[in-house]
């Protein structure tokens, strides 16, 4: 047996340990992993009004809408739709975020305020005993707006809320 054998076996040894800790000790290669998209809220204090059911006593538009959208992920806008069961499509657009970094309950960015005027003399409306107002807000662009919903892209989160209108008989001349 030659007598270098031995040291050239400890030689390859400390190389490979060499090899190994450098590789535990370089960073990873792998990158970050991508940032996770949160759905949008709505949040019940900042609902104009608070109530989910109202009592429509006067022929006079009444407004509905959120003081502020909310979204735990820096999106430029949010997008939003009214939609009533009688009435239809009645408001689709966006809501921006503020200009301020400022979060609400330190986790949700605030977006500008969404409303609607709802006439509840309307054709389409008149002659009815409820109508049921629902406002659908989407982190993402809509796929589709119908007269029955809303659907987000592919990618997108959706939240909504409701009113329902209940109107006084006879309420309109």
């Amino acid at each position: 047996m030659n007598p270098r054998y031995p040291q050239f076996l400890v030689s390859v040894a400390w190389f490979m340990l060499f090899i190994g800790c450098s590789a535990c000790l370089s960073p990873s290669l792998e990158e970050d992993p991508p940032d996770v998209n949160l759905a949008p809220h709505i949040a019940d204090e900042f609902l104009t009004p608070a109530e989910d059911v109202l009592r429509v006593e006067s022929p006079d538009p009444l407004v509905l809408g959120a003081e502020s959208l909310l979204d735990p992920n820096p999106e430029d806008a949010l997008y939003y739709a009214f939609i009533g069961e009688h009435s239809g499509i009645i408001e689709q657009a966006t809501s921006s975020r503020h200009p301020t970094d400022e979060l609400y309950r330190d986790a949700l960015y605030l977006f500008d305020r969404v409303d609607v005027e709802i006439d509840p003399c309307s054709e389409r409306l008149r002659g009815r005993d409820n109508e049921l107002i629902r406002l659908f807000v989407s982190d993402r662009p809509f796929h589709r707006v119908t007269e029955s919903g809303a659907e987000p892209d592919d990618d997108g989160f959706i939240t909504s809320h409701r009113w329902l209108l209940r109107f006084r008989s006879q309420l309109c001349p």
